[in-house]
């Protein structure tokens, strides 16, 4: 039997790609700058830029190169403060070695996690050494948190490094990931969750094929990863695989395709073939596949947005994701579903986007997922006990399983320097009765509302956040109400 075991594999390749290190560029820019996301797509919108922005993190080079191909003296005054928040963000990574210091405080700190970045503990500090080059960028993250959820206070969170090998990159370390068009929210693949130390590889420059066969694709690109899922789990030591296709085959249109699935670890197999039969969709119990041979538990769909051929500066989303429950072949199963309206526009001397967003984490039998639930399938499995979770937090959307969740949110941006971010959400939590013991947020159903207010402005010394949230929780069985105040300051040198 061969067995993968992930950080040791992690040491060599940091040992080897921090050798020689000529300085110049940066290399991967991470989710969580809901501002950056906003100007990219603001741009893409106004096919002033093209190219995908559904997965997250983003190659710095192929954004440059975007950028390089616009005349500024064409632009709107919104166009081009757009641009210039890009580029001086963009010149804030690509320095070449810089140490960086991170604080944030927290009260009730926020369960679940959009794609803005916010403090996932009471108290976090961060100190990192960043350090990039032509083909070589490394980015050392060492964080302290104070009495932790998962009861993990020293970590490595955002630690990386990477090296480019032709048009890929080939990277080592904790990197988070974003795939897919929602603000609130992704189905398989989200912030929420703290990083897995993972090898992964994904295509550098998104440019289109240059040929007739797949020149219709227009910009595309690709990653995929193997992580190791090293916390205590039901079966310690197994692995998470993740691939991920986006393209832009219209001006209009971006289409993503994902997939992951949990594999190997102590007990089950984790050979050659293993993987095959994973990567085949042979990974259900039923003909010829018996319990002690299931390969592992799979997540797969598709996700879309589509800008509307409309005067109104309107965009349409979706994400459809199946749990692997049927038996005996690759079909998708039982369905997630996400949907959302986007809308983006000025105010004065302001910007913003904003959006509604359902979010549904309950199973759906049928084609499309219109027919009836599946209570106790989504984010669950009979051998990965765990289910599809890291450090006590689901890996896909932050609701966990059995959820259904509306949300109303809009960003502002003013100028260079400042922005404020609102939200209102309605969820219902752990909602069929399931009483998972699991869940990460609830064994029992619960209803939530919180309404959360966050600016974020520049200072002389880094970006300060401050953000102020109230939350309402009505349990399911007893009725009880809980009400709490949450808030949190954060501060990020330059």
């Amino acid at each position: 039997m061969i067995r993968i075991r992930v950080w040791p594999a992690l040491q060599a390749l940091v040992c080897i790609l921090t050798a020689a290190m000529p300085v110049d560029a940066a290399m991967l820019v991470s989710p969580g700058n809901s501002v950056l996301r906003h100007d990219l797509r603001f741009l893409d919108d106004r096919g002033i830029i093209r190219m995908p922005l559904s997965a997250w993190p983003i190659s710095q080079a192929d954004i440059e190169r975007a950028l390089k191909a616009v005349d500024d003296a064409s632009l709107s005054v919104a166009e081009l403060a757009a641009m210039n928040r890009i580029r001086d963000r963009l010149h804030f990574e690509r320095r070449g070695a810089r140490v960086s210091y991170g604080l944030s405080l927290a009260s009730n700190p926020r369960e679940i996690r959009a794609f803005a970045d916010t403090p996932r503990d009471e108290s976090n500090a961060v100190v990192g050494l960043e350090w990039s080059g032509e083909r070589v960028a490394v980015s050392l993250q060492a964080g302290y948190a104070a009495n932790p959820v998962d009861e993990d206070e020293y970590r490595l969170d955002d630690s990386w490094v990477g090296f480019l090998l032709g048009n890929w990159i080939f990277s080592a370390g904790w990197q988070q990931r974003w795939w897919g068009p929602g603000h609130d929210g992704s189905l398989i693949m989200s912030t929420n969750a703290r990083p897995m130390p993972a090898l992964s590889m994904q295509r550098n420059s998104s440019e289109a094929f240059d040929n007739r066969w797949f020149g219709w694709i227009g910009p595309w690109t690709a990653s995929v990863f193997m992580a190791g899922l090293d916390d205590e789990r039901g079966i310690n030591d197994a692995l998470l695989f993740g691939f991920r296709f986006t393209f832009r085959p219209t001006e209009n249109v971006e289409i993503g395709l994902s997939r992951s699935a949990q594999w190997c670890g102590i007990g089950r197999p984790c050979d050659g073939s293993t993987l095959l039969d994973l990567l085949a969709g042979k990974d259900n119990r039923g003909v010829n596949v018996g319990p002690e041979d299931e390969p592992g538990n799979q997540l797969a769909g598709i996700d879309m947005r589509w800008r509307l051929p409309t005067e109104q500066p309107l965009a349409v989303y979706m994400q459809w994701i199946a749990e692997d429950t049927r038996r005996g072949g690759p079909e998708l199963g039982s369905w997630l579903r996400l949907a959302g309206l986007e809308y983006r526009g000025n105010a004065s001397s302001w910007q913003h986007v904003s959006h509604i967003e359902i979010a549904e984490t309950s199973c759906r039998r049928g084609g499309l997922g219109f027919s009836d639930n599946n209570p106790g399938c989504a984010y669950e499995h009979g051998i990965y006990r765990s289910g599809y979770r890291y450090r006590g937090r689901s890996i896909g959307h932050g609701v966990d399983g059995d959820g259904l969740t509306y949300s109303l949110g809009t960003t502002l941006l003013q100028s260079t320097d400042r922005s404020w971010d609102a939200k209102i959400r309605y969820s219902e939590i752990n909602r069929l009765g399931a009483n998972s013991a699991m869940h990460s947020i609830s064994a029992t159903g619960i209803e939530q509302f919180d309404l959360f207010i966050r600016h974020n402005r520049q200072i002389s010394s880094g970006e300060i956040s401050l953000g102020l949230g109230w939350l309402k929780r009505i349990d399911s069985i007893d009725q009880g109400r809980e009400d709490d105040l949450q808030a949190f300051l954060q501060w990020q040198s330059n």
